[in-house]
């Protein structure tokens, strides 16, 4: 009797969301995403409380959590030539 590995389609989906969550450059992209117009907003009238103040306090962190990643890596691995 043999046993075979068999890869769910539900596996595949959790390898892919994990792989997602743990890229850097898609970080950065989604915060961009959302910082930019949350921006314009706030800029627009800063007296108003709206609720671009919170996903600015939410994807800002983010932001500079993915770019330290991504600087990070830069520095840790030698240049190649």
């Amino acid at each position: 009797m043999k046993t075979a590995i068999i890869v769910q389609p539900e596996m595949k989906l959790l390898t892919i969301l994990k792989k997602i969550k743990n890229n850097p450059w898609i970080g950065v992209t989604v915060s961009l995403a959302v910082i930019i117009p949350s921006l314009y907003k706030v800029l627009d009238d800063v007296t108003v409380f709206r609720i671009e103040y919170i996903w600015l306090a939410i994807f800002f962190p983010l932001y500079l959590r993915s770019l330290k990643k991504i600087f990070d890596e830069i520095l840790d691995n030698p240049n190649e030539m």
